[in-house]
């Protein structure tokens, strides 16, 4: 009775996580579930092995199915796509959500100078942080596209480049920006931070993920390369976030097969546990992406070498 209790119990908690990669979700419920669909999925591999002790050969015919049904929905993240050629221009970029200004801005000044990236995006950007960055980064980000705002509702592009077209959109609750980097490939790079699902009503995220990809659906063809990076509150379990990888944009570490980037929380006694900092690139190959320690706060960076076609 044990064996039999505990095999249901860890082969339907993988079958939610399956469900909910699967699932438009909109519920706060299923949207956490989506999150840590790669967590419980795991479920599937103990669980084979208890329902074969309490079932016999059939219980492990049916974890199997479930095993194969976990893998499936992960396989993406480790298949490379085409990659970069050896020569060529490269744009490095680096992404970091600052954790309402508090992360360690000496340490995110050394990570920039060790890395050298052409274009720096920052979210939940104070004013205070801007200003202490604006000063110990002039010499490398001459030009910036700006909207420090107190709390996590702020947004920063900082470049080695001018930058034009630059543009705030409205509609979402944190600062969404995006300009374009007066470089050869002239690439049209956005800063975005999705409102999280959990703890707020999950409508609003539901909206904004929505209200993205028709944004970067408008953006025409021929219109060069598009850089979007920032803290998506989503992972690759998240339909919504794969929605917008439909089209021209994929994800840099789906693109070089680097599987999953945790980057959330980075704050803890334990490693991240969730990839919901991003950067999903049209027009351009990728290099290699990484994500990096930013000491102070709550999320991990990510850093993407790109290349131009």
């Amino acid at each position: 009775m044990v064996w039999a209790s505990l095999a249901v119990l860890l082969l339907v908690a993988a079958v939610l996580g399956v469900v909910a990669h699967h699932l438009d979700a909109r519920s706060q419920p299923m949207l956490v579930a989506g999150a840590l669909a790669h967590v419980l999925m795991l479920a599937a591999v103990p669980g084979t092995v208890a329902a074969g002790v309490a079932f016999g050969g059939w219980g492990v015919a049916v974890g199997l199915l479930v095993s194969a049904g976990a893998v499936a929905t992960q396989v993406p993240l480790h298949r490379a796509r085409a990659g970069a050629d050896s020569d060529g221009s490269t744009l490095t970029v680096l992404h970091a959500n600052i954790w309402l200004g508090q992360a360690d801005l000496d340490a995110l000044v050394a990570l920039v100078l060790e890395h050298q990236p052409d274009v720096l995006t920052l979210v939940e950007l104070t004013p205070e942080a801007d200003a202490v960055l604006r000063h110990r980064l002039s010499g490398v980000f001459p030009h910036g596209h700006v909207s420090a705002v107190a709390g996590g509702e702020g947004t920063g592009i900082y470049s080695r480049f001018p930058l034009a077209d630059q543009q705030r959109h409205d509609g979402f609750v944190t600062e969404l920006l995006s300009a374009r980097v007066e470089m050869p490939g002239r690439p049209l790079v956005f800063a975005v931070h999705p409102v999280p699902p959990w703890p707020r009503e999950p409508s609003e995220w539901v909206r904004e993920l929505g209200l993205l990809r028709q944004l970067l659906a408008k953006i025409p063809v021929d219109d060069g390369p598009v850089v979007v990076a920032g803290d998506f509150n989503a992972t690759q379990d998240h339909r919504r976030y794969r929605d917008l990888q439909d089209g021209r944009f994929v994800d840099a570490s789906l693109a070089t097969g680097a599987g999953m980037l945790r980057t959330y929380p980075a704050h803890t006694w334990y490693p991240p546990v969730i990839a919901i900092d991003h950067v999903l690139v049209a027009d351009m190959a990728v290099r290699s992406v990484e994500a990096v320690t930013i000491p102070g706060s709550d999320h991990r960076g990510i850093l993407a070498r790109l290349q131009f076609r």
